[in-house]
């Protein structure tokens, strides 16, 4: 046996694909593991001034990047970049979605929008900060 270090998206796909192997013969009537990548970027007179990520593995978004350029913070741009989101994740049949966040960053940003925590791990990654995960049922 050798272990070696491998292009994370060919490791990826190789990993989902076992995943995918392993679950259909635990239990048969798992759906297929589908995963489909949203990227949605806003432009003010074609300057990159944010951005969100995400994908959708069954019924579930997973959230993994939202920015907003510092000068346009304050004017709605994250709330409105996070809604088109979870409107395109509804209309793929996503019934929740689901995030992190650390202390610092925005816990209580995705709180007002409906986001509750669900989970946290304590003095990470230094005492008295948190990562949270956060979910909503959309």
């Amino acid at each position: 046996m050798n272990i070696i270090e491998l292009e994370h998206g060919q490791n990826a796909q190789q990993i989902s694909r076992l995943l995918e192997e392993h679950s259909r013969r635990m239990d048969s009537s798992i759906p297929p593991y589908n995963r489909e990548v949203i990227s949605l970027a806003a432009y003010e007179e074609g300057t990159y001034i944010g951005g969100i990520t995400g994908d959708m593995v069954w019924n579930i978004l997973s959230v993994h990047l939202l920015a907003v350029d510092p000068a346009y913070r304050g004017g709605g741009l994250g709330r409105t970049l996070l809604a088109e989101l979870e409107a395109r994740a509804r209309q793929h049949g996503c019934k929740v979605s689901e995030l992190t966040t650390m202390s610092w960053q925005a816990p209580h940003f995705y709180q007002k929008l409906g986001y509750e925590i669900f989970g946290e791990i304590k003095d990470c990654p230094n005492e008295g900060q948190s990562k949270y995960y956060l979910q909503k049922s959309l």
